[in-house]
C-alpha cells in the first residue's frame, strides 16, 4: 500500500463516487480538519456523505499482526491516518502556571525565613520575568 493512492485493486472495496478518484484521499485534510473542528450541524449528523467517499472493505474485515506482517491471515485496507500534534498553547500555559507558582513559593518561603520581604519579592519576580520570557521565546519557536 502507498499513502495518497487508491489501491491498485478496487474490485474488494466500496467507493462513492467510484475510481478513478479526483483526489486522494477522498476528503482534503484541511477539509477533514474543517469538519472535526467546526460546529456540528443537523445536516452533518444525519448524512452519511463524507463517509460513503471512504473506501471501504467488501469482503473480509481488515486485520494486521504487527508481530508477523507476512502472516495469510491479514487483510490489509485503505483508510485514513490521523497525525496528533501537542497543542503549544496547553503546553505554553502550564509552563507560565508552573514558573508562577514556583516564583511565588520561593518568595513565601524566602520572605518567612530571612524575614526580608524586599529581597525575597525581587527576586521571586526576577525568576518569573525570566520565565515567562522563556516561555514565549519557546512559543514563538514552535510556532513559526
Amino acid at each position: 500500500m502507498v499513502a495518497d493512492t487508491v489501491p491498485s485493486n478496487t474490485l474488494h472495496y466500496d467507493f462513492a463516487p467510484p475510481p478513478p478518484l479526483e483526489i486522494v484521499p477522498p476528503i482534503a485534510a484541511d477539509h477533514l480538519v474543517h469538519l472535526l473542528t467546526a460546529k456540528c450541524t443537523a445536516s452533518l449528523q444525519s448524512g452519511s456523505f463524507y463517509l460513503d467517499q471512504l473506501p471501504k472493505k467488501r469482503d473480509k474485515p481488515l486485520k494486521f499482526i504487527s508481530k508477523d506482517p507476512h502472516n495469510e491471515d491479514i487483510n490489509i485496507g485503505y483508510g485514513l491516518r490521523f497525525v496528533e500534534t501537542p497543542d503549544p498553547s496547553v503546553i505554553v500555559t502550564f509552563l507560565f502556571g508552573i514558573v508562577v507558582v514556583v516564583g511565588t513559593i520561593f518568595g513565601v518561603c524566602w520572605s518567612v525565613v530571612e524575614r526580608d520581604l524586599q529581597s525575597a519579592w525581587t527576586i521571586a519576580a526576577y525568576f518569573v520575568s525570566l520565565g515567562a520570557l522563556a516561555v514565549v521565546t519557546w512559543q514563538v519557536r514552535m510556532t513559526s
